[in-house]
């Protein structure tokens, strides 16, 4: 902080003015205003201070270098979807997004290349949903004090922990918004609508991690801070932070509330049921550069005699409004708890006090008996006319979060009424948005707060020995394979299977029923998604193809041996409705799926991948049930031109993903996993388990 003396009388000065001079100063807050004046007027701290100048903080921001809001599309736009069909189901691409965390150089060929984690944190690129992680995410209290004096807030430390009370909790999701939960629980059934009413209570914590977090560091300057893997396996230091909630228990209230979408007839409520949720949700933020690395989310339901659990870890930044987060940063902060500083700074916070922090305008109301109310609106979702995002939060000088909130939060999807937006916000708001609606409203009250020693935010913003060079793992421009310009598929060459992709596409001619496929093949057309079953004696692929025409479809075949009459066997085939469409010129150039087979059997970076309830066994070798495949999507013909106008030109999509199901201990278990097969960084992966 730099300044030049001021004569000041700091006697005339507020208690809470002089606790904000301190703070500033490095110096303790705590004490009498004596106290605090004979800190102040030490020699080497008054020449540092001046009243005239404003305040500039060391530590890096995410909010730094961002540019101003305007009506954009992410300059790559991930289009993924659910495994091949097989004859009885039906493959619909969705859009969704999200952030990957650990960089590519500049050197990689690509249109734009993210260089820091700061910089994709501003251009998310890949992704998943987690609505199964939406309560879990919370973490607001209440605290009462009688102390009102404004104050700057506190900053978060090492070992903060609280536990708080959940009151009037109220979701209800429509359509297309209930569909990103069922992607995670694992159900057949058509669900047009979905209500929770829920209380319960919560414990959050900001981990102290001891020294044998910091064994590759050669000194103990950063205890407190814990090692945590990313996406590309790769060990950082990070800051922890977790949630576990139990909603339902005792005299608390969990129910839910189903409606079935009836023919005819529209959306009818079949019944609810109560029951017991517990969630454990856990974030590392990275502390060079101040981003999510991975948030892991573990959960288990009792509904009566049913029983569901599961885990589901995304590498980078997750929440049910992940989509909504590239054009309105920040309203994923509806379900976290509000750290006071990170939101409003070093701002005295006093009557009439305001300002913005990622999409939030945030003004300082009055004081009141629970604390200084502050009323929080997020300006970008009614802008661009997607609903609206509400939270007034109370907040003291004593806790680093808000003392006391409440949230109201209503979506709109492609149905809403956007009648009073251009063009361009009303198609934005119809690709990022399914169709459908999401309310959430939530109190949260604390019940106890205790306090770390060392502060968070003095390792923040600050490099360490151990910092991996990940660069040293991104692809080469040499590695990537340019398939799209003339070839069927994207390259397999997998030494860990027997019968491959290329076995599979060449037994296509050798199928007398599969005519169309083999013509699509033979005139430009490509395979834009497969998948294979090894569970049998003949290995079964499920092809699916995109012509020029264009039509799509996908056959199903078994193969044996080397390709022939003989070794291919045709299963089925049939038609897609929807599919990507036919662009070469879209295809990014990707990792061949043995490269990346090569990263996922590396135990030292991808340990959790191994192992009885993984994808590989102790030896390196896949499950007989591990199922693989891979998806290449490109920007369909309704879209293409407009999405040209706002990015740089960057290309499609290709993933590989990996499932897996097995009987275990009595549970049924379902692991799946995502890759982004043109950086080998791993997107996130789900276990779901059931009685068997």
């Amino acid at each position: 902080m730099k300044g030049v003396r001021m004569p000041v009388d700091l006697s005339s000065l507020t208690v809470a003015t002089l606790k904000a001079m301190c703070k500033e100063a490095g110096l303790s807050i705590s004490g009498r205003k004596a106290d605090l004046i004979a800190r102040l007027e030490e020699p080497e701290v008054e020449e540092s201070l001046s009243l005239d100048e404003d305040i500039e903080e060391e530590t890096i921001s995410l909010e730094e270098d961002l540019p101003e809001p305007e009506i954009e599309v992410d300059d790559s736009i991930v289009i993924e979807a659910e495994s091949v069909p097989l004859p009885n189901e039906v493959l619909i691409a969705e859009v969704i997004e999200a952030e990957i965390l650990e960089y590519r150089p500049a050197n990689i060929a690509t249109s734009s290349s993210p260089r820091t984690l700061r910089d994709q944190i501003s251009n998310p690129k890949v992704a998943a949903v987690l609505i199964t992680i939406l309560l879990a995410s919370g973490g607001w209290y209440w605290y009462v004090n009688s102390q009102l004096e404004p104050f700057t807030a506190d900053d978060l430390r090492y070992g903060d922990t609280m536990s708080y009370t959940i009151t009037n909790g109220d979701l209800d999701v429509t359509d297309g918004f209930i569909e990103m939960f069922q992607d995670y629980v694992d159900t057949e059934d058509e669900y047009c609508r979905l209500q929770l009413e829920f209380e319960g209570t919560g414990t959050a914590n900001v981990a102290e991690g001891g020294l044998s977090e910091l064994s590759r560091e050669p000194d103990n300057e950063m205890q407190g801070a814990v090692s945590a893997k990313g996406a590309l396996g790769l060990d950082w230091l990070a800051v922890e932070k977790s949630h576990s909630q139990t909603l339902g228990e005792d005299d608390e209230e969990f129910k839910i509330s189903i409606s079935n979408s009836v023919p005819i007839v529209g959306c009818v409520e079949n019944g609810s049921k109560s029951g017991v949720l517990q969630l454990t949700t856990t974030s590392w933020t990275e502390l060079s550069e101040q981003v999510v690395l991975a948030t892991d989310a573990d959960w288990s339901l009792n509904l009566g005699t049913e029983s569901h659990k599961g885990k589901t870890v995304s590498y980078g930044v997750g929440g049910v409004l992940g989509a909504l987060e590239s054009i309105a940063p920040g309203v994923a902060m509806v379900f976290s708890p509000i750290e006071v500083h990170e939101v409003m700074g070093s701002s005295l916070i006093q009557e009439g006090a305001s300002g913005t922090h990622l999409g939030w305008r945030w003004n300082v109301i009055g004081a009141e008996d629970t604390g200084w109310r502050v009323s929080l609106t997020h300006s970008e979702i009614e802008d661009y006319c997607l609903g609206h995002a509400r939270i007034t939060m109370w907040v003291t000088d004593e806790s680093p979060w808000a003392v006391q909130q409440k949230v109201e939060v209503h979506i709109s999807g492609k149905e809403g009424d956007r009648s009073q937006c251009g063009a361009a916000t009303k198609i934005l708001g119809d690709m990022i948005l399914p169709e459908g609606t999401l309310d959430l409203k939530l109190d949260m009250s604390m019940i106890s707060l205790s306090r770390g020693d060392k502060l968070v935010t003095s390792d923040m913003g600050r490099s360490y020995f151990s910092l991996p060079n990940s660069g040293a793992y991104a692809p080469s421009s040499s590695q990537l394979s340019d398939w799209g310009e003339n070839d069927l598929h994207l390259p397999d060459r997998s030494s860990l299977r027997t019968h491959t992709l290329e076995d599979a596409v060449a037994c296509v001619p050798f199928l007398a029923n599969a005519t169309a496929a083999d013509r699509a093949l033979d005139e430009d057309g490509y395979i834009w998604r497969a998948q294979d079953d090894r569970s049998g004696t003949a290995t079964r692929w499920n092809l699916s193809w995109v012509s020029t025409d264009p039509n799509s479809g996908w056959v199903v075949l078994d193969v044996s041996g080397a390709p022939s009459s003989e070794t291919c066997t045709y299963v089925n085939h049939g038609s897609h409705n929807d599919s990507p469409a036919h662009n070469r010129q879209e295809i990014p150039p990707a990792l061949n799926i043995s490269m990346l087979e090569e990263d996922l059997t590396n135990t030292v970076r991808f340990g959790h991948f191994h192992g009885a309830d993984a994808f590989f066994d102790s030896t390196g070798q896949y499950h007989p049930e591990t199922r693989v495949g891979h998806i290449v999507v490109t920007p369909d013909g309704d879209y293409t031109d407009w999405i040209n106008q706002f990015n740089s030109g960057d290309k499609g999509a290709t993933s590989l993903d990996l499932s897996r199901e097995w009987e275990s201990d009595g549970w049924d278990n379902r692991l799946t996993m995502a890759m982004d097969a043109t950086s080998g960084q791993v997107l996130g992966w789900n276990l779901y388990q059931k009685p068997a």
